[in-house]
């Protein structure tokens, strides 16, 4: 399709350099004629040479590969939203500080805080890509005091994370937000997981002594929110992800379709990446092949109890394991699935994390925007039995503008074709408006046809065929071109009779040369 896409521009140009001639007064007919394009193609010029490769035996394949599904960091461990409340407050007695004393370390202990990760997971450490600290505070005393308040395990650049404020009096009299970005966390301390050490200190912030009095202080209420991490290290645990039925794009052959087509052979290679740093197993079911309103099911053991080695790494270098799961004509029907040529699959799965425990001693990782992704590979031999194929795009035109189109009395597109393919191809055109509606065609019908190449009993091609092609342009057609948007173009390959199947190979050519003659009437002063 791109080699008529090309036409059109090229004739635009061209009607284009004939509307920057100056406006004249004298007139005569002249008949003209020019090359527009000479080309040799094959069929990568139709759909894109990017998907082909070829095999030992010069036959083409598609081949392509796409994305599946991914799982990233966030389904895998997260920490969760956590809020504490914290009471600075003198037990049991009354206390006097003075300006500027620090409340004795003995009625402020350090403590813990643990986050409910989930899942049996425990962590011992975590640095944090985003997250903030939002912390409410209340004074009820009549001086304004200074909290200090310090996460020894949290380090950034070598500094503690550590907020240093002073509170005036009153209820939730002061609000703020920390940043946490880049912060690591130690969440080992001793024997526990998942858990940080907290310490305070609280000064006399005001020019007076103040007096404490039983149960009196600062009341802080601590949230951790928004936390994504960066990287996780520890035992994620053992629970269950679900691969919820979705639909992914394939996109390799665009606007095509085919009747009766069946392909020879094919192949589908599933290619499970887990870059996490622990073991995984799982499966994947329900997966269909979708054209439209024609779905296969896919028929396959070959995707069930797939167990899947962690990931290495050496530094901050990952090593991602890889699971190969081929999908031939032997072990599926992976032929009839891939020649209903889908534009989309649906498939949905679920996998367990860590389903033989914790086999790394507290060393599984996980790094942000690393994950697992499932790749689909597919290659298709193009050795098929079919009766025809039908490409269709459309183009965007505008030749409204042109004014030195009224200048074209009539004329003609020429096509010569050599066609060295198996296969004929039937051309057309539609003019579209706005709406999309058809104004007309370019090709008449019956004339509008490249002959296949000659083939031998193995529909092999031993002779290219030539075929010339007029297009006529008339003033109804100029017309309807000038008020035209689109042109929807259509082509038709119209096989040979099979079986034997019908194969393309990588040397099939077609050369097209592209000349136009019109009666144009010049002006001049």
């Amino acid at each position: 399709m791109r080699f008529f896409k090309k036409t059109w521009l090229i004739i635009a140009l061209l009607l284009a350099f004939f509307a920057c001639r100056k406006s004249t007064i004298a007139t005569w007919d002249v008949d003209v004629v020019f090359p527009i394009l000479k080309s040799e193609l094959n069929i990568k010029n139709f759909f894109g040479d990017t998907i082909f490769k070829t095999d030992n035996n010069g036959l083409l394949h598609l081949a392509a590969t796409r994305t599946i599904t991914a799982i990233k960091l966030d389904s895998l461990i997260s920490l969760p939203d956590t809020t504490i409340v914290t009471n600075f407050t003198i037990p049991a007695i009354s206390y006097t500080l003075n300006a500027g004393q620090f409340i004795e370390n003995v009625f402020l202990q350090p403590s813990e805080l643990t986050f409910s990760v989930g899942n049996g997971a425990q962590l011992k450490t975590v640095a944090i890509r985003t997250g903030k600290l939002k912390v409410t505070y209340s004074n009820g005393l009549t001086e304004p005091l200074r909290l200090i308040y310090t996460v020894p395990n949290a380090v950034k650049s070598g500094q503690l994370f550590t907020i240093d404020d002073v509170i005036p009096p009153g209820n939730n009299s002061l609000v703020k937000e920390y940043s946490m970005n880049g912060f690591v966390f130690n969440l080992k301390t001793g024997n526990l997981y998942n858990t940080v050490i907290q310490t305070y200190s609280i000064q006399n912030a005001g020019a007076q002594p103040v007096i404490i009095p039983f149960g009196a202080g600062v009341t802080a209420e601590i949230s951790y929110a928004d936390i994504v991490p960066e990287y996780a290290e520890g035992f994620f645990g053992q629970n269950d992800i679900e691969i919820k039925a979705d639909t992914t794009k394939l996109d390799i052959i665009k606007s095509f379709t085919a009747t009766n087509f069946m392909l020879a052979d094919a192949n589908l290679e599933f290619r499970i990446l887990n870059e996490f740093g622990c073991e995984f197993s799982g499966n994947l079911s329900d997966i269909k092949s979708i054209n439209g309103n024609s779905i296969i099911a896919l028929s396959t053991n070959q995707l069930s109890n797939l167990n899947i080695n962690r990931a290495t790494r050496s530094g901050s270098q990952i090593y991602p394991s890889v699971r190969t799961t081929s999908l031939l004509a032997n072990n599926s029907n992976i032929v009839p699935f891939l020649s209903n040529l889908p534009d989309k699959l649906t498939y949905k799965g679920n996998i367990t994390v860590n389903p033989l425990g914790n086999l790394s001693g507290y060393n599984d990782f996980a790094y942000y925007n690393t994950g697992i992704k499932v790749l689909a590979d597919i290659d298709i031999p193009l050795k098929y039995n079919a009766n025809s194929f039908k490409l269709v795009s459309t183009t965007k035109i505008d030749f409204g503008n042109v004014t030195q189109l009224d200048n074209v009395n009539y004329g003609q597109f020429i096509i010569s074709a050599l066609n060295g393919y198996p296969f004929s191809a039937k051309l057309q055109a539609f003019i579209l408006d706005k709406n999309g509606i058809i104004l007309d065609s370019l090709f008449v019908n019956g004339l509008n046809t490249i002959a296949g190449g000659s083939v031998n009993n193995l529909n092999e091609v031993i002779a290219s065929s030539s075929t010339k092609i007029n297009v006529p342009l008339t003033q109804e057609k100029i017309q309807h071109l000038k008020s035209a948007e689109q042109v929807r173009i259509e082509t038709v390959f119209i096989m040979p009779p099979n079986p034997p199947e019908i194969k393309i190979l990588e040397n099939y050519l077609i050369d097209l040369n592209l000349v136009a003659e019109l009666n144009y009437t010049a002006k001049r002063k």
